[in-house]
């Protein structure tokens, strides 16, 4: 007998619980469409950085929190291979673990299928749209937006969720708070 799911990771996707498989996927809809975990090591679950179709990266810890980036500009020295949307969620569903690419491998052939599948994922979850938005104007924004913004994500959030446009929401909050 075999089991699926072990307590402490290993380097595959099956081993990965479904809980943190379904943050991930949450994640993976609102940055980018390929995922790369860091190399076993002691913790139970890994951190992760999310690539976007122009391979910038976003690092997040096992607590799906965001995570600097090394001098390299990965979440660890040792990564594992590239792994797509598509992979993650069969690995979810219990399926196959064999749907990954390596990191060397050409993207932009295999670009253009991703972004249709990540686009097509966010409408059915409507609130990564607000985080889409919310990102985009702070990653536009950010040299202009005062240092302790990031405190006020979640009050961000709330008020485009409100109806407010990414823009409002972040002047209201700066006319609140600073």
């Amino acid at each position: 007998m075999s089991t699926k799911r072990s307590k402490r990771w290993n380097g595959e996707l099956d081993s990965l619980a479904p809980d943190f498989l379904k943050e991930v996927i949450e994640k993976m809809n609102a940055y980018g469409d390929r995922i790369q975990f860091a190399a076993p090591g002691k913790p139970r679950t890994p951190c992760y950085q999310i690539i976007n179709a122009r391979d910038m990266k976003m690092g997040f810890d096992e607590r799906h929190l965001l995570l600097r980036l090394n001098a390299d500009g990965n979440v660890a020295d040792e990564v594992g291979p590239v792994f797509t949307l598509e992979a993650i969620r069969a690995a979810m569903a219990g399926g196959t673990r064999k749907t990954a690419t390596r990191a060397g491998t050409s993207r932009s052939s295999a670009s253009t299928p991703r972004r249709s599948a990540a686009s097509s994922a966010p409408a059915a979850a409507p609130v990564d749209t607000v985080e889409q938005d919310k990102y985009a104007y702070f990653k536009d924004n950010r040299d202009y937006l005062p240092e302790g913004i990031v405190k006020h994500s979640q009050e961000i959030s709330q008020l485009m969720r409100g109806g407010m446009s990414a823009e409002q929401a972040f002047e209201a909050i700066i006319k609140a708070h600073f």
